[in-house]
């Protein structure tokens, strides 16, 4: 099953997805789903080695670098960011994001945005400023990486360890247990930090790579189902999905 198909989309969706363990993964393997052309963007930073997944990539570092997309849509799957700094690209700003929504809705096209940074962790825990999820998204993916299930909370395995800490009242190097892992995801201030009102929220369970990890995610998605519409488990490292929930 492809995963736009799990995640039951429409045609042209506005999406938005948040959370750790696999969301750029996820993002572009959507986008060549779908049918083109697709748009991608981040509200927040993405690695420039990244951006080779994209056919084209438009750097907007004003409203009106967008009007040349107004002119004329790229074929395939276009990234559009913000300026480089270093190794990493910017995220659009509200207004740059509003703007590319009105184009999107205006020619048809899928939009597709990366709401949210974890620096590579499985699992995050926002700070008070994050995620910035546009107001307008239709539906928003949570990701979650099972691989940090079992490990020591710390830097090393989640971001922002202490807000993490805080969430479930798991002290620091305690084992991340199932049951922390679903406080974080069903928590106002966690998984569900931010989600526009009326907008579906899914969870998706990423790295499902063993019998074991799958069983967990099956036992973590019952769990989850009451605050979520619905719950994915995938292995996205092999584009399998393996569960709908």
């Amino acid at each position: 099953m492809k995963l736009a198909t799990a995640l039951r989309l429409p045609s042209r969706p506005c999406l938005a997805l948040v959370g750790a363990g696999g969301k750029t993964t996820a993002l572009f393997q959507l986008a060549r789903e779908l049918e083109p052309p697709v748009i991608v963007t981040a509200t927040t930073h993405m690695a420039v080695s990244q951006v080779p997944l994209a056919d084209q990539h438009i750097l907007a570092e004003a409203l009106a670098d967008l009007d040349a997309l107004e002119r004329r849509i790229p074929a395939g799957v276009t990234l559009i960011t913000g300026p480089l700094e270093g190794n990493r690209t910017t995220g659009l700003s509200k207004e740059q994001v509003g703007r590319l929504h009105e184009i999107c809705l205006k020619h048809s096209l899928p939009l597709l945005i990366e709401a949210d940074g974890a620096r590579r962790r499985p699992l995050k825990a926002p700070a008070g400023y994050e995620p910035p999820i546009p107001e307008f998204v239709t539906t928003v993916v949570v990701l979650a990486g099972l691989s940090a299930l079992g490990q020591p909370l710390s830097d090393q395995v989640v971001h922002r360890p202490e807000i993490f800490s805080r969430l479930t009242g798991l002290p620091s190097g305690a084992e991340i247990t199932l049951e922390a892992l679903c406080r974080v995801l069903t928590h106002l201030e966690g998984g569900l930090k931010n989600i526009p009102a009326g907008a579906r929220r899914i969870a998706l369970l990423n790295q499902a790579e063993t019998p074991e990890a799958g069983a967990r995610a099956r036992a973590l998605a019952e769990k989850l189902l009451p605050a979520y519409s619905s719950v994915v488990i995938a292995s996205l490292q092999s584009a399998a999905v393996l569960a709908v929930f």
